[in-house]
């Protein structure tokens, strides 16, 4: 599981990182943040209604962005004749839709698995029982499988047999169930022994909880077992960053990964983000630069075009902004929302009232509804730039 956000006190500062995920589309784990930031409401409603409501009510729309993911990836699936984990991903989509159509297409695919199951001899039952045994397939063994299937195999494989107190560890930790999640890995660790991936998990789970401590001993004796393991170095470094030792992130990274041929993404940008924590914010362009120039990837240009606009060179960053929403529409892709908004936004910056970035920022409401209170707000300050106050306060009346 992915560390996003760590040591955060607030429902407010757990609001703006589910935000911020929302906008790179990191579904999950902004989801992850909004049901943080309720539990901290839990109990304190009073005089707190409105950030509830909208809390609330983003936690559900991220519910309604990972249906519509699931669904998407069950029909890619069913194209391939993997139907039975396609009916996991419609199970688990189901539980989250909340739109009609999302739920009449989770129903039109189950029905389509249903014939070609049928077809084949097959059938489903969500009731059936594993292996002869008493307990049924539980909705819980379900969602342990679809976690387990986007893992590589070796660890999903080994994550299935490593039992109950496991799998309901780690439901609970994807879950946003930090607390569940620590004692039911506490018990797997005892059960499977250090040596495994069980400390990986558990280590997740203590960081979520703030058990600096405790998470970078198990990370330690994980790495020992596992050292060129990326997401275990990815947590480790995480933990340094966030408390404050981005040298000793960065040393970390480099010993550990130092012999990796072709950097992931996600290890690329923290490397990125580490160079520029320790002063370095020249050769963290670099590294990025170079990275981009071997394999293109938004995200990546994403993270320089932010550094450029940093460092001052905001015409650079809209270039590289331009060239990857260019991509995306050259091959038939919408360009994801947080680069839209962005490049948006610099324009406006630069001075931009035209009745073209407008329009800009009004489609991008209307196609993605997550960036509509970042775009109405923009709208709004334009106009007010312009004079125009009636304008400026109606938009500004539909910022949630």
């Amino acid at each position: 599981m992915g560390l996003f956000s760590l040591f955060v006190k607030s429902p407010e500062d757990l609001e703006k990182k589910g935000d911020a995920l929302v906008l790179s589309e990191h579904y999950g784990a902004a989801r992850t943040q909004y049901a943080r930031a309720l539990e901290k409401l839990a109990g304190k409603e009073a005089g707190q209604e409105a950030l509830l409501a909208r809390i609330e009510e983003k936690h559900a729309g991220c519910g309604e962005s990972l249906a519509k993911a699931h669904l998407a990836n069950a029909a890619d699936l069913h194209e391939s004749g993997i139907d039975a984990e396609a009916h996991h991903l419609l199970h688990l989509a189901g539980q989250l839709a909340r739109e009609a159509e999302t739920k009449e297409a989770i129903e039109a695919l189950i029905g389509e698995l249903s014939s070609s199951m049928a077809r084949e001899g097959e059938e489903w039952d969500d009731d059936e029982e594993e292996g002869g045994g008493d307990a049924p397939y539980s909705e819980a063994d379900q969602a342990f499988e679809a976690l387990c299937m986007s893992l590589p195999e070796e660890q999903g494989d080994a994550y299935m047999g490593y039992g109950d107190a496991f799998r309901n560890g780690y439901n609970a930790l994807n879950s946003g169930e930090f607390a569940d999640a620590e004692a039911a890995l506490d018990a797997a660790l005892g059960e499977n022994g250090e040596e495994g991936y069980v400390p990986l998990e558990l280590a997740a789970a203590c960081l979520n909880l703030g058990k600096r401590d405790k998470a970078e001993a198990l990370l330690l004796t994980f790495l020992s077992h596992h050292p060129r393991h990326t997401h275990g170095v990815e947590l480790l470094c995480h933990l340094y960053l966030e408390g404050g030792e981005p040298e000793k992130a960065l040393a970390t990274l480099d010993e550990n990964l130092k012999d990796l041929e072709g950097y992931p993404v996600d290890l690329a940008l923290l490397k990125g983000r580490l160079l520029a924590e320790c002063g370095q914010a020249g050769a963290a362009e670099a590294w990025v630069g170079d990275r981009l120039e071997h394999n293109w990837d938004d995200n990546l240009a994403f993270f320089l075009a932010n550094l450029k606009k940093g460092n001052g060179d905001a015409p650079a960053a809209r270039k590289l902004l331009e060239k990857s929403m260019g991509l995306c529409t050259g091959c038939g892709k919408r360009p994801p929302s947080h680069i839209q908004l962005t490049y948006a936004n610099l324009l406006k910056e630069d001075g931009d009232t035209s009745v073209s970035l407008i329009e800009r920022y009004l489609k991008l409401a209307m196609e993605d509804p997550a960036t509509a209170s970042y775009a109405y707000q923009a709208v709004s300050d334009i106009y007010r730039s312009k004079g125009d106050a009636p304008e400026a306060d109606r938009y500004a009346a539909m910022v949630s």
